[in-house]
């Protein structure tokens, strides 16, 4: 499969994604954005969709996942330790693991995730150093642990935070 074709495919799951989850909690949710590595372009590798819904309360969250475990959705209570006090929900969709990540609208990481999400996307040298750091671990040159906290370094050298890598 082509990097376009998968890209395409990437943006058509989302879409679909997306308006499956409004059509059920219109009323609740103020944003969507598409995050994580399945938004990079050319992006050579299978990865999880990542979804990002920003909801008017976590009241509103707690009261979701009921349903969604009813229309076949898992809840995800280990996702990371990053989304530890938010809800995630998991369904596969053709193959792919799709993650719907719900976050209060009040959360102080709404705007971080945003904000790295379009550093990724728009800054070559962040972009490769996050390409690079998944292909040495999808080739298992580093533990899942080693993996998460170099993302972390990247992510706060991103928001301008921390050490800044020399390589990735």
């Amino acid at each position: 499969m082509s990097i376009n074709k998968l890209n395409l495919n990437n943006k058509d799951k989302y879409i679909e994604q997306a308006f499956e989850i409004l059509n059920f909690f219109k009323s609740i949710i103020i944003e969507v954005h598409h995050i994580g590595s399945s938004r990079l372009e050319k992006f050579p590798y299978h990865c999880d969709m990542d979804i990002l819904f920003i909801v008017k309360s976590y009241d509103d969250v707690r009261n979701l996942a009921d349903i969604l475990i009813a229309e076949g959705y898992a809840h995800v209570s280990n996702f990371s330790d990053y989304f530890r006090d938010d809800m995630v929900m998991r369904k596969v969709v053709d193959g792919q693991i799709v993650n719907m990540i719900f976050m209060s609208s009040t959360s102080w990481k709404k705007e971080d995730i945003l904000n790295c999400t379009e550093n990724l996307l728009f800054n070559e040298e962040f972009s490769g150093n996050f390409k690079n750091l998944k292909k040495a671990f999808f080739k298992n040159e580093m533990t899942e642990a080693e993996y998460d906290e170099r993302k972390y370094r990247l992510f706060q050298m991103i928001k301008g935070e921390g050490d800044h890598l020399t390589s990735v």
